[in-house]
């Protein structure tokens, strides 16, 4: 029997830290051009900690004097912040709620947020249409995408394709990650996908993976441990997120990142109003404020999410890391997030016996 779990990243994780709506112009709020500055008050908004409310909570120090506005952060992921939006549904005190594994469809559906006036937004158009709410809910403000990171100083040439995993000279080398965790479960999806499989039908992802251990280093449950893996030299290559791909070179680890000819899977960060909010006029503003050039160039320098407006310059160190540009947006690959939720607990039931063997 295989035993996964251990090894040295097991034994001493790296800090390495990551993180990682609108209103329409009905009765909700009172229109008002996107330039009019409010008379001030008080904002609610989420963030997922780490490097990400870092760099964000630098920035609504400028949000705060530009709009004479008091604004409080609240540390909440994007499942615990969509079960809080849910039991304050009569009672909201969130005005602004960051989601980053599709949660605003669930929202949307149980009427927890609010839809734009693209009237009211000065920067929405910039955007990459994709990255527009077809339903006029809060837009993609920044995205990651899960493909392969991989140490640059013993792979000076990138990986070009998924298959390069598989590779003999990466036997021992390949950092995996469990299913527990969102991105060796959108791995899991995405190889299942490329052998005829999906979200319906996951045995494909799973018999790959089963070719796949031989070459394992280890399978790791968090994503700090991933990077141990890499700073420790026990890892060369992994299909891994962008966004760590970024905070762990910070770090010192030479890790660069690439999109596989197959494709990379999108993590889309939304940000929403919430219905019922407290400061509806004023929480659209905020997220306005997230959609401008400068401030989306701030967030990737910071906090490793991609900009999905069209005029945000990025330095070439930074375009060399995060994926960039509407033609890599618009081809990543889509999950049907609903159903991955759904059967999530069958597959680990699976990938529990799979690694067990």
């Amino acid at each position: 029997m295989r035993k996964w779990f251990y090894g040295k990243a097991a034994a001493g994780i790296l800090t390495l830290l990551i993180t990682g709506t609108a209103c329409s112009s009905g009765n909700d709020a009172p229109a008002a051009a996107a330039t009019d500055k409010p008379s001030g008050g008080k904002l609610v908004v989420t963030s997922f900690g780490g490097a990400i409310e870092e760099t964000q909570r630098a920035y609504i120090k400028q949000f705060e004097e530009e709009y004479n506005a008091e604004v409080e952060v609240v540390t909440l992921y994007s499942a615990d912040a969509l079960a809080k939006i849910r039991a304050e549904k009569n009672n909201q005190t969130i005005d602004v709620v960051l989601f980053s594994g599709g949660q605003e469809q669930i929202a949307a559906k149980e009427d927890l947020i609010m839809k734009l006036d693209p009237e009211q937004m000065e920067n929405l158009d910039q955007l990459y249409p994709e990255a527009r709410s077809a339903e006029g809910y809060g837009p993609t403000f920044g995205y990651e995408a899960l493909g392969m990171i991989y140490n640059r100083d013993a792979i000076p040439t990138p990986p070009a394709s998924w298959n390069d995993l598989w590779k003999e000279e990466y036997k021992g080398q390949v950092g995996l990650v469990d299913i527990s965790n969102t991105y060796g479960n959108q791995f899991l999806v995405a190889l299942a996908k490329m052998n005829g499989g999906g979200e319906d039908n996951i045995q494909p992802g799973l018999d790959a993976i089963k070719t796949l251990l031989p070459n394992a280093a280890a399978i790791v449950k968090s994503s700090p441990e991933v990077g141990n893996l890499f700073a420790q030299d026990e890892a060369v290559i992994a299909p891994f997120d962008s966004g760590y791909a970024y905070t762990f070179g910070k770090q010192g680890i030479p890790i660069n990142f690439a999109i596989p000819k197959e494709g990379a899977v999108g993590i889309y960060i939304t940000a929403q109003v919430v219905k019922g909010s407290p400061n509806p006029e004023l929480a659209r503003k905020y997220i306005d404020f997230l959609l401008r050039p400068e401030i989306q160039k701030l967030t990737a320098e910071g906090g490793g999410y991609s900009p999905t407006n069209s005029q945000t310059e990025l330095s070439d160190d930074l375009k060399g890391i995060l994926p960039n540009g509407e033609d890599t947006f618009n081809g990543l690959i889509h999950l049907d997030l609903a159903q991955v939720n759904n059967n999530k607990a069958d597959w680990m039931e699976k990938w529990s016996k799979l690694i067990s063997q």
